[in-house]
């Protein structure tokens, strides 16, 4: 048991000096400033990425970027049970997004799946549905932003 405490203790030293920091902690420093000109596709999605990349307007960039996106969700059966009722679903979304700079176009196509459990409820398994989403949301707009 105390043996468990030494090792556990050596590890958080060893971690915290060796400078360790997680990936997306200077998310916040990034110098763009996105301009969404046009979203198109499903409307729970692009109210997400207006909301997240609307972070990233800073009038004193240098970086001036004009971003179009086209989403595309599906969900889609994935295994069914004995008398043909869905078990599992694939959850898939796409996003392609053209941005602009310096009159220099770039197209960046993203993709993200999920398989789901169909949930005991419908309330359930819609705000699971709803959750993931936004998950696969947020991966998506780092990954843009890694991009940019």
């Amino acid at each position: 048991m105390i043996l468990k405490f030494i090792k556990a203790g050596l590890i958080i030293i060893f971690l915290y000096g060796c400078g360790y920091t997680p990936i997306f902690s200077n998310s916040n420093n990034i110098d763009l400033n996105i301009k969404i000109i046009n979203l198109e596709g499903d409307k729970e999605i692009n109210n997400l990425i207006s909301q997240k990349l609307s972070r990233y307007q800073k009038v004193n960039s240098e970086k001036n970027y004009n971003i179009k996106a086209v989403s595309k969700y599906q969900k889609d059966s994935l295994t069914k049970n004995k008398e043909g009722n869905t078990t599992n679903y694939r959850l898939s979304l796409e996003i392609s997004f053209i941005a602009t700079i310096n009159s220099k176009s770039k197209r960046i196509v993203i993709n993200e799946k999920f398989d789901m459990k169909k949930g005991n409820t419908v309330f359930e398994e819609e705000s699971y549905e709803k959750f993931i989403k936004e998950s696969m949301t947020n991966l998506i707009i780092q990954k843009l932003l890694q991009q940019l």
